[in-house]
């Protein structure tokens, strides 16, 4: 049986559209396309689904093979707590969980499938299907206000008496191409939460997950929030994400991955890797870190690197975070003393990371500064700081590193030691020793640091055309060189969304001063490419 509801999908459609349509004034990959599905609704209690059933997964099933088999549709869970074992996607499909409802995961039993009522495994003793998936798939979505549960207390203790144990996750699509995943919270997964791609030849292509929330312990293992194989474009964004392990993790040969305007909690930040061949064209903007263990980490070992490049993370403030900066061709564990390491044979594999950018970052109250610690045959490549102050108890540790440089009066400052421990490595702009830049050009007026809630975007600008965001309505915009003289003036009329045009502006660093209706003040840099 269908019902239709064609008014509720396509207000709802409407709302998707009109938050990417904001989202490309920031810049955000236009190359990445979202699925059209139909509006009819295909509801699953009309297969027999129901909130008493043990397992509703081939009643789910039989919706989407419905919804499928008509050309496309939307297959509705109602407000509820629906238990479910495997679901498998088909095209055309949105799988929307309403507000008030649970997809929740049968739970975990004794390692075979049993008793009854138990997530049941794929023939062999603790291996066992995704909750979610499809492989090959086009035009897909998972979305609505509702919450996947995974359940994962009992799989956790499994995992941890038993680490041979194979975990679902909540959602992995494969070799799939335009994919949206919006709106919903994921909770407490078994292992990874969201996965586009898996490891193979086959890749997957328009992927875009937007405005979810991942929550799962700190202590849970292996629960990645999102991980990305085998995949080219990506846009993540608004995404609020706090687990046990990474929070994005970006695996071999995924390419063209933006990440914007998330918050990261509880994680092990912003990964590359371990697995890291031919992950390319990475941005990161407009993001806040507090209280993840690292903040930016990049991690490989031999056999699992090589042809790694374009990696850009801006416009980021963190606070509280262990690492901000971990770049590693040792994982997972780094040899002392850097002296005693001999250098190795190249090969394809040899991890390689290249053309590495930190732009107009604020970071407070790290424990350490960080660790980029490359091969003696394979050093870390190109690596800049720009307008980049960091805060934190001990200093960045440098092995094999060549060209780094800190440039727009990018500092570091430490409770204790040098700021900068390098070994094999060469670095411009910054006195290691206590931090200070030296290639800071005095500007006229001082910069005030803004918190999250004001940005500038896209920063670095490409183009005539920046927006100015804060969460107060803004009075006043004016923009400044770097020696105080003014530039630009422009009423906000208490927006809190303001688009400036900088056409006929010369390539250079510029000081963006907001006024707010509150009365306050705030300022960044800008910078124009």
């Amino acid at each position: 049986m269908k019902e239709t509801n064609t008014r509720k999908i396509n207000w709802i459609k409407s709302v998707i559209v009109s938050f990417f349509t904001f989202m490309s004034l920031s810049a955000v990959s236009a190359t990445v396309t979202l699925p059209n599905i139909p509006a009819t609704q295909f509801l699953i209690t009309s297969y027999g689904a129901s909130t008493s059933s043990l397992d509703n997964s081939s009643y789910i099933n039989s919706a989407i093979t419905a919804a499928n088999s008509a050309g496309g549709g939307t297959v509705v869970i109602p407000a509820g707590t629906f238990l479910s074992g495997p679901i498998t996607m088909k095209s055309n499909v949105n799988l929307y969980i309403s507000a008030g409802a649970i997809l929740q995961m049968m739970p975990y039993g004794s390692g075979n499938g049993s008793p009854a009522g138990s997530y049941p495994n794929n023939g062999t003793t603790d291996s066992y299907a995704n909750l979610i998936f499809g492989s090959g798939l086009s035009n897909i979505e998972v979305s609505g206000s509702g919450t996947i549960e995974g359940n994962g207390n009992a799989w956790w203790a499994a995992y941890t008496a038993n680490n041979n144990i194979s975990r679902p996750y909540l959602i992995r699509f494969k070799a799939c191409n335009t994919v949206l995943i919006t709106g919903i919270t994921l909770q407490n997964s078994p292992n990874v939460h969201v996965c586009l791609g898996q490891s193979g030849s086959s890749y997957g292509s328009n992927g875009t997950i937007s405005n979810i929330t991942v929550i799962a312990p700190s202590t849970s293992p292996n629960t990645d929030a999102i991980d990305t194989w085998y995949w080219n474009g990506i846009n993540i964004i608004n995404c609020n994400l706090s687990e046990g392990d990474d929070n994005v993790a970006m695996d071999s040969y995924s390419t063209n991955i933006n990440i914007k305007k998330c918050t990261f909690g509880n994680g092990h930040g912003v990964s590359v890797g371990s697995y890291a061949t031919n992950v390319k064209y990475i941005t990161v903007d407009s993001c806040t870190f507090d209280g993840t263990t690292n903040g930016i980490r990049l991690k490989s070992e031999l056999g699992r690197g090589g042809a790694d490049s374009s990696f850009v993370y801006s416009n980021i403030t963190m606070k509280n975070v262990k690492y901000p900066f971990y770049i590693t061709s040792w994982y997972p564990k780094e040899p002392y003393p850097a002296s005693a390491q001999v250098a190795g044979t190249v090969t394809s594999t040899t991890p390689s990371w290249n053309n590495i950018t930190f732009q107009n970052m604020t970071i407070t109250n790290s424990t350490y500064g960080g660790i980029i610690y490359g091969l003696p045959e394979m050093y870390v490549n190109n690596v800049i700081f720009d307008n980049v102050q960091l805060s934190a108890s001990s200093g960045l540790v440098t092995n094999f590193v060549s060209g780094m440089v800190f440039k727009n009066c990018s500092s570091i400052t430490v409770s204790s030691g040098n700021a900068i421990i390098p070994y094999a490595a060469t670095i411009t702009g910054i006195n290691t020793t206590s931090g200070v830049s030296t290639s800071c050009t005095t500007s006229g007026i001082a910069e005030i640091k803004s918190d999250s809630k004001l940005t500038c975007y896209p920063n670095p600008l490409v183009g005539d055309n920046f927006t100015v965001s804060s969460d107060i309505g803004i009075s006043k915009i004016k923009i400044y060189s770097l020696t105080g003289v003014e530039i630009k003036e422009q009423n906000g009329n208490e927006s809190t969304l303001v688009l400036v045009n900088f056409s006929g502006i010369k390539d250079g660093y510029y000081i963006v001063n907001v006024k707010l209706n509150n009365g306050l003040n705030s300022s960044l840099k800008l910078v124009k490419e």
